[in-house]
């Protein structure tokens, strides 16, 4: 599938953007997922550029739509909830059923959807919709943002997939595998913000990201091994870039790079960032629980 092994530098993306084709349809999308190999029921968390469609037949409602069609709700449809990631003491007050998601329409299209859940994560949150949606989100905002049983781990846990469409470097994912690999550039409930829900004002974690650029994050390296291995599938619908693949097999590959003697997690010397929303971790990493807290880390879906 050499015709899909393009250079995925920043200068790249954007000139690979200017050429998306002016016009594609809701029948167009459907045929090419069913090209790529999903189907009615998977499990998928799916990452996306509208802008990679052009116009696109019925706009960012269009495309949740075929995708909520084409999935059914006997399997699950994730998208990122995702904020604007607040600056040093940025006035900012997470409230799930209204806070814009800023990783694009799409997603923040599909956040309004009637029957779409959002998890409790302040910063980094997902929406979830379809078959055992309350179980991917409900103890988000109980554990560190990228834990393994955050809506993301849970999913690659239920044999669950990974698309992308027309953001070859958008994969969240990412985040859950640095975690597990010890990435000591990722906080664990680390920042803190303010928080409606239900009415009540309360305090929710999130986590520190990374201060710096992470040297194991070779995206083109991480797919040419899925390529190899045959875990990933690709399509092309007019100028839009394709890809699907199982949340396992990113794992795997992602996995390589973060434990490498040279250029892994090791000696790495970037470091969590500290902000005004910065505080002292609330998570026991030994026995892998919460500590007391002030923050809201009770049951809020049922």
């Amino acid at each position: 599938m050499k015709e899909f092994c393009y250079d995925l530098s920043s200068q790249e993306i954007k000139k690979y953007n200017r050429s998306f084709p002016q016009y594609t349809s809701q029948e167009g999308l459907a045929n090419a997922l069913h090209r790529l190999g999903l189907r009615k029921g998977n499990k998928v968390i799916v990452h996306s550029s509208l802008g990679s469609l052009g116009t696109f037949e019925g706009g960012a409602e269009g495309v949740c739509r075929v995708l909520m069609e084409y999935i059914s709700n006997e399997g699950t449809l994730m998208m990122p909830g995702l904020v604007k990631y607040p600056s040093n003491g940025e006035d900012f007050t997470y409230i799930p059923e209204t806070t814009p998601v800023g990783v694009g329409l799409i997603p923040d299209t599909f956040r309004k959807f009637d029957g779409v859940l959002r998890s409790l994560d302040p910063t980094h949150s997902f929406s979830v919709w379809g078959k055992d949606k309350i179980k991917y989100i409900k103890d988000h905002h109980k554990l560190p943002t990228m834990h393994r049983n955050n809506p993301l781990g849970l999913l690659e846990q239920d044999g669950g997939y990974c698309l992308l469409i027309g953001c070859p470097t958008r994969t969240t994912f990412m985040h859950v595998v640095e975690t597990a690999c010890g990435a000591s550039c990722l906080g664990s409930r680390t920042e803190e913000y303010p928080a409606v829900i239900s009415g009540q004002k309360v305090k929710l974690r999130g986590w520190g990201w990374r201060n710096g650029e992470c040297r194991a994050l070779r995206h083109q390296e991480i797919f040419d091994y899925m390529r190899d291995n045959n875990s990933l599938s690709e399509c092309m619908l007019g100028r839009c870039h394709l890809m699907l693949f199982k949340l396992s097999a990113y794992r795997e590959s992602y996995s390589r790079l973060l434990t490498a003697k040279e250029n892994g997690c090791a000696g790495c010397p970037v470091t969590v960032r500290k902000v005004a929303q910065s505080v002292e971790s609330d998570w026991d990493f030994i026995n892998g629980c919460l500590k007391e807290s002030d923050a809201f880390t009770g049951d809020f879906f049922s």
